[in-house]
Order: C-alpha cells, then structure tokens, then sequence
C-alpha cells in the first residue's frame, strides 16, 4: 500500500518556477526530454505597467511549437517529437510608445508538467470507469513505462557521449604525433643544417 501511494505522489509532482522578467529582456528555460513525451504546462504574469508577455516554446531544432503574444496567461499541451533540450522561452516587450525605465519587471509564474505527471488520472479514471485499484495499477504501469523510456534515453545519451570523447581522443592522439614528427624533422633538418655549416667552415671533417 505504502508503494502504490508513493507512486501516486510521484506522478502528481511537477515544476514550478517563479521569476521576474525585466522589461525589454527574455528569459529561456530548457528542459531536456525523451522522444514522445507528454509535456503539459501553464504560465501567468503577474500584472505590470505597459508591459506584454509574448511567449515561445521550440524543440531541440528550433522549430516552433507553440507560441503566445501579448497574453498574460496561457497552457501548453504538446507530445515531444524529437529528444532532446526543449526551450521556453518568455519576452517582455513594452507597449509601443512607452519608454524604458529601470524597475520595470513582471513576476512570471511557470509550472511544468512531463511525462507521467503529465497525465490527469482522475480524468482518465472517470472516462475509463476504473476503480481505485485499477487507477493505482495504471500509475504503476504508466511509471515503469516512463522509468524504460527515460533508461534508454539517457543510455543512448551516454553512448552518444562515450562516441564523441573517443572521437576527440583519437584526433588529440593525431594531433599529438603529427606534433611529435614535426619536431623530429625540424630536430633533424637542424642537425643536418649544423653539420653542413660546420663542415663549410672546416670545423669538422
């Protein structure tokens, strides 16, 4: 019993970010996340004079997903399709004809939700008509499903790591001897070059 509702509490976390955006800047979070993942969130800025929130969210290529302007609040509910860093990204702009002062800032609330904490199990057990059991063995089974796909995320991640740094090693290994034989050419031209000298100068025979 202690598990199941260790686990219901798990899937119920999400992030929760409170930050203030000064006027004329921007603000991006990244957040890095598995191919096919459920990504539900909210944003609401607190109220500021003349100031609109227009708001941004890419995937790892820069594509847009979802973008907002001159709103206040607003969700977002997407399914990933790429892996890798995801950006939200928040701007304050000022009202046109407004001029910049120093002090001009909006508290942005930003929560976030992903993967399993992205699935509202009172909603799904009401149109599915499951019992609290069925609901708990549905967030166990949804849990490990997540636990895989993020396994073999971040293990393929680390691969991708373990190519790049052999790959760096070994062209730090070329660089390295083609170092090492230039020295031992210019080592040997310098020693032929000297025994040449000499040999004009009839130092050595």
């Amino acid at each position: 019993m202690r598990t199941v509702i260790a686990l219901a509490f798990l899937v119920e976390l999400a992030s929760c970010f409170f930050f203030d955006l000064e006027a004329t800047s921007y603000k991006c979070l990244a957040e890095e996340l598995p191919e096919s993942y459920n990504v539900v969130g909210s944003f609401e800025a607190l109220p500021g004079y003349s100031q609109i929130i227009n708001v941004r969210v890419t995937d790892p290529d820069g594509k847009l997903i979802q973008e907002e302007k001159g709103v206040d609040k607003g969700e977002f509910n997407f399914v990933t399709s790429r892996s890798g860093d995801h950006n939200f990204c928040f701007y304050n702009r000022l009202v046109p004809g407004v001029r910049y002062t120093q002090g001009l800032r909006r508290r942005i609330d930003f929560q976030l939700a992903t993967g399993n904490q992205a699935v509202d199990y009172e909603e799904v057990a009401t149109k599915e008509h499951l019992k609290p059991v069925e609901v708990n063995l549905r967030i166990m089974e949804d849990t490990v499903k997540q636990i895989h796909t993020e396994y073999f995320y971040f293990k393929s991640r680390e691969a991708e790591m373990r190519e790049t740094n052999d790959a760096t090693n070994s062209r730090a290994l070329w660089i390295t001897l083609i170092n090492v034989a230039v020295f031992f050419a210019f080592a040997s031209w310098q020693v032929l070059h000297l025994k040449r000298f000499f040999i004009q100068k009839k130092l050595i025979s």
